[in-house]
């Protein structure tokens, strides 16, 4: 016998206590829930981060994992206008993202206390939101076994890579552009800086300034994404950690990371576009981010969905899938409707991550 909240109430010591251990099994370390609770301390109007704590009958915590109610998801099936303002008047749908770890700052298989089934907390957390939400999405590996009562279609990917204690060494050697990339980087003026702890609040302000350029995909928590950014970014922990990009001094753009056991797990970045282009200030920071991760001794490298074809071609991609879940068929056949025709459909998710 399984019972749920799904509340706003971040992690206490206790729970750290009981779920330490599938922490450390998964790479991870207790910080992390530090992370998760920043998450769940933001909201706005249309977004709201939530825990979802399982229970046994004797009211003994399970497992728990973060998941989203959000009333703006007609972005990411690229709605805008009047059809997307009036999908905020209806009710929320819920997502779950359990590819990664730790990535923005919410992504987890779930976390389980000693004895319980990783598998058995997942099939019970989504029966109970089948039973209490109109629809909802968990991101899964393609693997792993559809939900009951649930529609699939093709996800962006994950990308999820092995550290080795050389850090960025075996990138270079792997992709050779990347050498002409970095000294085309620094003689237009490029520099790099790793910085743990929060981010100046003046460079903080400067780098949200990225998430005005529109992107081609979008998560249906968008909506909150710069104040979950700023929540991040204001940890004041030494699990935190930014790579800067400057051109001539301006920052251009950046990755923050959280590390946590042998994890380094990426919250967010963003890049803008100056007269001239970034001179590859992206893939300057991925390479050094991954030298930060060689020097932290991480032993994997969480990356998130796979957003880009230049992702994707230095790090590889697991193949994931969407998974609509709903008790009400007609439900599940109106997001099978609209699918092909929007920014989720296969071939348009295909353009976006190169493959």
């Amino acid at each position: 016998m399984w019972d749920f909240t799904l509340t706003p109430t971040p992690f206490t010591p206790q729970e750290g206590d009981l779920l330490a251990d599938d922490l450390v099994r998964q790479g991870s370390d207790r910080s992390l829930l530090e992370l998760l609770s920043a998450t769940v301390g933001v909201s706005s109007r249309w977004t709201r981060p939530r825990v979802l704590r399982g229970f046994g009958p004797d009211g003994d915590l399970r497992g728990a994992a973060v998941v989203f109610l959000c009333r703006d998801a007609g972005l990411s099936f690229g709605m805008t206008g009047l059809v997307r303002s009036g999908l905020r008047r209806g009710p929320s749908i819920w997502y779950w993202e359990r590819t990664s770890l730790g990535t923005d700052g919410h992504a987890s298989p779930g976390l389980v206390v000693d004895g319980v089934d990783r598998d058995e907390f997942r099939d019970q957390a989504l029966r109970w939101l089948r039973r209490r939400q109109l629809l909802g999405v968990v991101v899964e590996d393609r693997a792993d076994r559809p939900p009951r009562a649930s529609l699939s279609t093709r996800g962006l990917g994950v990308s999820r890579v092995s550290v080795e204690a050389t850090g960025n060494a075996p990138l270079l050697e792997q992709h050779r552009n990347l050498s002409r990339k970095t000294r085309k980087f620094r003689s237009r003026g490029g520099t790099l800086h790793r910085i743990q702890g929060a981010l100046p609040a003046d460079l903080r302000e400067t780098l949200l300034e990225a998430y005005a350029v529109p992107r081609p995909l979008n998560p249906p928590f968008v909506e909150l994404y710069p104040q979950m950014v700023r929540a991040h970014s204001a940890l004041d922990s030494t699990h935190a950690w930014h790579v800067v990009a400057e051109l001539d001094g301006r920052p251009v753009g950046y990755h923050s990371w959280w590390h946590s056991g042998h994890t380094l797990s990426l919250l967010s970045g963003a890049f803008v576009r100056p007269p001239g282009g970034t001179v590859h200030a992206y893939e300057n920071v991925l390479l050094e981010s991954m030298a930060l991760a060689g020097d932290l001794g991480c032993r994997t490298a969480q990356l998130g969905p796979t957003v880009n074809g230049v992702k994707r071609a230095l790090f590889g991609s697991d193949p994931t899938e969407l998974r609509f879940v709903s008790a009400l068929p007609p439900m599940r056949w109106g997001v099978g409707l609209v699918l092909p025709h929007s920014s989720l459909a296969p071939a348009a998710i295909e353009r976006v991550t190169g493959g």
